[in-house]
């Protein structure tokens, strides 16, 4: 009763579908009222996929092994395979439709479709139409369409004469069943390879947990065998009974699969959908196709496909179809071309492949692939054939599973077993004969649950040595010519979990042993990280670089490096640990901004960069066996810069900063901040440096060195002055220089080698600072001064100015008098500094109208008062036991001129016998 039923439940869905009011609305060319209006979503970046290895595939599918090429004889048995299979499908189909579930009879519903029915949306129609009159984005470079058998059968010799630059074929929907293959695939994907149109493919998901997910992938998979897709393999992710489930662990099951596979992948989604549901930071891993039909595009992230109308009309589809915009160019989004084979190699070799549950399959020639991608599907044995009339033969040998290496066996002899249901582990190849070395063999591996491996050469060994082989790939290329791939990783040894955390993104996807993580080209910083192997006794532990300090190794699953404060690392050591790490090596190298990839290194070795502030993106990381005959070349992985001095300060309200060198300032300058600490450390080989630092309370801490703090962190107590000397065998050949920036004092004067610089008594913070050190004779040193100032034992000194009287005493260089207010200096006053030497200081002034008095000294006056008279200049000079020891240096403010330089030592400061007045004056003591 139930079989009778569905028929007529058919008939009943089809008369319905032909009473549902189509829109046939053609989009107002500047009629806006008909756009999808959805909000601007968050920001979001794409992280584009390299598709180096994307290569042209030639295997079977199932029993029915198709062939692509241009032979039209050839598509018409592709045809009459679909036929049988539609024929499969129709029997599936009436048995599967006494079921609610959707899936099973492609009743799909969405914001574009109504129980399996494809509405048609308000949009640009006419693929005629401008562009920029119709759907717009500036960075289009190419229009094409996607397609399923809702198209009908479609003439696609007229649609490529329309000029349809790429085509998006729908491969089936949902879990990996015959019966839900699309109608069409096989013709539309046969006549798209014919006609050289380019393509990618699309599969309508119905998933709902990561199984189905799973299943959905090896669908895609089992299709596509055998196709050499241009475009990326994209999930269709919009049917409503998926709402609410897991969609970020459905489409990183799904997209993972196929990319593990060899394949370009991405996400189609609407607007809505890329707003509401997929905004999570691994959906940035993958391309992503845009549904929104309007004018612009509204979707703020990256994306790599817009379709803008499902009202399209092109020569050679009877219905309308979907339109779509390329953003970017092909090699942007997943196109790769196929192995170049030259054409003296062409035919130079053929190969073929017994898979289980299929035999053995077609040959293949150079180039192309042979066995299947992603079907679970192990390789039991192979033949290799090639031209013995180029004078070469070839020796290939399997590792087969239980059984090890098998001898080698030559032309078209079977390598491997055939009826043991055993499966081959790795390969290897080597060309032999007179003209063997006028040629290089390279030859890949598809490991289960791995993907696929490095191209390994010349007799090395590709597989693993645990894992099913599912296909292999070679390529025979005159010697000397480049790689077709990558050929680091070529052999899998031990199964590894390595993950990233990366800035803007967070945790990324885990990978296994010999892959990347992190990012390239997207100036993202690798913040942290974890690594473990999956080998009874064998660990691994690591450490990482930050801010030019190593921290602490941790080990197996461990995290290294920080999450959440924004800091990248600069360079990695790992290292394996346990009792069976004598028989393992580890390899690794990273890609440094600013830099690229550095060299291989190995084994506890450092990798990245110190002191160059230049963050890790990606980490490439390979565990191999001692014995194994390809391991990665080992070169500079490491870049230290060799600074002379570097220094970091903690700041008030700042914290620790980033590390300068060299004379660079530290701290801040006009905030008021004050620097509570400081770390000091140099690069120099056989030197040390020392120092020291002083508080508000006279108390001199230990000196400290070799980066370790001076000051305090956390007490908010300010540096007051600081000492700096060198020390080790190579002190005599340098000297170091530093000076302080002091509130309410600003830069004091240079000074070196353990003399303090800063101030005492005064309560007035270090705010920044700056050190050089430079070898003995170097040109170019600073000038020596005043670094250090104490209250109550420098100079003190004080003015009269006309209509203010005296000032308050000022001290070693501040200013006494006043300056833009036209007021003269009449008279000055100038004490003895409080200095262990005997002298005098002794100064004398020329006045207005009386010209250069008697020298005075020790406080007495210089000047008049009460006569209205200015001092137009002055000299001051040292006596004695002082003059020895320090000089005097001193400035004068003029009328008309503003501030002269500073003279010292009896020189004349300010003008004579020109009636300008000195309006204010500087004066300190400088230690020589």
């Amino acid at each position: 009763m139930k079989k009778m039923i569905a028929p007529l439940l058919m008939v009943a869905v089809v008369l319905s579908g032909l009473n549902v009011s189509r829109v046939q609305s053609e989009a107002a060319e500047n009629n806006p009222t008909n756009e999808v209006q959805i909000e601007n979503p968050e920001q979001s970046t794409n992280e584009w996929n390299n598709q180096e290895d994307n290569v042209k595939i030639s295997n079977g599918s199932e029993t029915d092994t198709l062939q692509s090429n241009s032979d039209t004889n050839q598509t018409e048995k592709e045809i009459e395979n679909e036929t049988d299979l539609k024929a499969q499908e129709d029997i599936k189909t009436e048995e599967s439709q006494n079921t609610d579930d959707p899936e099973t009879t492609d009743c799909a519903n969405s914001w574009r479709y109504e129980d399996g029915v494809l509405l048609h949306q308000d949009g640009t129609t006419g693929f005629g139409r401008s562009r920029a009159r119709a759907a717009y984005n500036p960075n289009t470079t190419r229009t094409g369409i996607d397609v399923s058998y809702h198209n009908g059968t479609i003439n696609w010799e007229q649609v490529k004469a329309s000029g349809v630059d790429f085509v998006i074929i729908r491969c089936g929907y949902g879990r990996d069943e015959r019966g839900q293959d699309d109608r069409q695939w096989y013709r539309n994907v046969s006549e798209c390879e014919r006609l050289g149109i380019p393509f990618g493919v699309y599969l309508y998901s119905y998933a709902k947990d990561t199984d189905s997910a799973r299943s959905e992938a090896q669908h895609v998979l089992r299709l596509i065998s055998g196709h050499n897709l241009t475009y990326p393999v994209y999930y269709d992710m919009e049917d409503d009974s998926t709402i609410g489930c897991d969609l970020t662990s459905i489409a990183t099951t799904f997209c993972n699969t196929i990319k593990s596979a060899g394949y370009a992948v991405g996400v189609y989604a609407s607007l809505s959908w890329w707003n509401t549901y997929l905004t999570a930071p691994c959906f940035g891993q993958w391309y992503r196709w845009v549904a929104q039909y309007n004018s612009t595009c509204k979707y703020t992230g990256e994306y790599a496909i817009w379709q803008y109308s499902s009202t399209g009309r092109v020569s050679g589809i009877s219905t309308d179809v979907d339109m779509n915009y390329l953003i970017g160019y092909p090699k942007d989004h997943g196109a790769a071309s196929s192995i170049n084979i030259p054409d003296e190699t062409q035919n130079i070799i053929s190969y073929s492949a017994h898979v289980s549950d299929i035999g053995w399959m077609n040959s293949v020639s150079n180039g192309l692939i042979a066995g299947t991608v992603g079907q679970s599907r192990q390789l039991e044995a192979l033949k290799l054939n090639v031209d013995e009339n180029k004078g070469i033969n070839i020796s290939y040998q399997t590792k087969v599973k239980d059984e090890g290496w098998q001898e080698s066996v030559s032309n078209n002899e079977i390598a491997g077993t055939v009826g043991k249901g055993l499966t081959i582990e790795a390969i290897r190849i080597q060309l032999t004969g007179e003209n063997a070395s006028k040629y290089d063999i390279y030859y890949r591996t598809y490991i289960n649950n791995i993907g696929w491996l490095d191209w390994a050469k010349n007799g090395e060994q590709s597989g693993s040595d645990a894992y099913s082989i599912e296909a292999y790939q070679i390529a025979v290329l005159p010697a000397g010519n480049k790689a077709p791939g990558k050929t680091v990783y070529t052999y899998h040894t031990v199964d590894m979990e390595m993950e990233a955390h990366v800035s803007d993104i967070g945790w990324q996807n885990k990978e296994n042993n010999g892959n990347i993580i992190g990012t390239t080209g997207k100036a993202k910083g690798i913040e942290a990280y974890s690594l473990s192997v999956a080998k009874e006794n064998l660990g691994i532990s690591y450490a990482s670089c930050i801010n030019g300090e190593w921290q602490q190794e941790v080990k197996d699953g461990q995290t290294s490096g920080t999450t959440g404060q924004a800091k990248h690392i600069e360079a990695i050591k790992i290292q394996l640990t346990g009792t069976e790490k004598e028989n393992y090596h580890v390899y690794y190298r990273v890609h440094v901004s600013n830099i690229g990839w550095l060299d291989w290194t190995c084994d506890g070795e450092a990798a990245g960069t110190k002191n160059y502030n230049y963050p890790i993106e990606a980490i490439q990381i390979e565990v191999v066996s001692s014995d194994s005959d390809n391991i990665p070349e080992v070169g500079e992985a490491y870049k230290e810069k060799i600074d002379n001095v570097r220094y970091c300060a903690h700041v008030s309200d700042i914290g620790w900063q980033s590390s300068v060198t060299n004379g660079d300032i530290a701290g801040t300058t006009g905030k008021n901040k004050a620097i509570e600490a400081l770390k000091i450390e140099t690069d120099l080989e056989n030197l040390n440096i020392e120092y020291t630092s002083c508080n508000k309370k006279d108390e001199w801490q230990s000196w400290t060195n070799k980066g370790e703090a001076t000051g305090t962190v956390g007490a908010a107590k300010a540096l007051e002055a600081i000492k700096i000397k060198l020390s080790g065998e190579s002190s005599s050949e340098y000297h170091v220089y530093y000076r302080v920036y002091v509130s309410n004092f600003g830069w004091l004067d240079w000074t070196s080698d353990g003399e303090p610089a800063g101030t005492n008594g005064y309560g007035y913070n270090i705010e920044a600072l700056q050190i050089k050190v430079m070898k003995e004779g170097e040109s170019e040193i600073p000038e020596l001064g005043e670094s250090y100032r104490e209250k109550g034992k420098g100079i003190s000194y004080r003015a009269h100015v006309r209509n203010l009287g005296w000032q308050q005493y000022v001290e070693n260089g501040n200013q006494a008098g006043t300056t833009g207010k036209a007021l003269c200096v009449e008279a000055l006053q100038i004490e003895k500094p409080n200095i262990e030497y005997d002298g005098n200081i002794e100064y004398r002034a020329h006045v207005s109208d009386i010209g250069w008095q008697n020298w005075v000294n020790d406080g007495e006056v210089a000047g008049t008062t009460g006569r209205a008279k200015a001092i137009e200049a002055i000299q001051i000079k040292l006596t004695g036991e002082l003059a020895e020891h320090y000089d005097i240096e001193y400035r004068t403010h003029v009328s008309d001129v503003g501030w002269q330089d500073w003279v010292k030592n009896g020189e004349v400061a300010g003008t004579t016998g020109r009636a300008k007045s000195v309006e204010a004056i500087q004066i300190k003591l400088v230690k020589k």
